[in-house]
């Protein structure tokens, strides 16, 4: 498995506006990167979307709300199986945030896909770190 992780963003808000906020996967369409994502649609249960390259990716919550400070999403659509976890600590300020994926990658995908994906996690990351501000 290559695990794929976004910095660590710190957000002044509570926590669990932000756990709220992140489980309506709807919501996520404002954290992609406009330029490099199309056809988003989903619900609050599932989503999915297009990235450069035509390649489609479907996330899908495998839990009703977060199981402590992850809410795992599984993934699918990709030519490898994968899972997304959206993890909200609590700190004093406020949260931190970051994002974690675990692929399967072969060598072959890992070379040609993992830094797209670090670039669209560290994307993610920094989106919620604009929307909810620093802390």
């Amino acid at each position: 498995m290559t695990e794929i992780r976004s910095k660590e963003v710190q957000v002044g808000v509570d926590a669990n506006a932000l756990k709220a906020h992140l489980q309506n996967l709807q919501n996520l369409e404002g954290l992609l990167p406009v330029d490099k994502v199309k056809d988003f649609k989903g619900t609050e249960d599932e989503v999915s979307f297009k990235i450069q390259g035509g390649l489609e990716i479907r996330l899908t919550r495998t839990t009703e709300a977060f199981d402590g400070d992850v809410l795992r999403l599984q993934g699918g659509g990709a030519p490898f199986s994968f899972h997304l976890d959206l993890n909200v600590v609590t700190v004093a300020s406020g949260a931190r945030a970051w994002v974690l994926c675990e692929a399967d990658l072969n060598p072959f995908l890992r070379m040609m896909a993992q830094k797209p994906l670090e670039a669209l996690f560290q994307h993610i990351a920094g989106a919620v770190e604009d929307k909810f501000g620093a802390a």
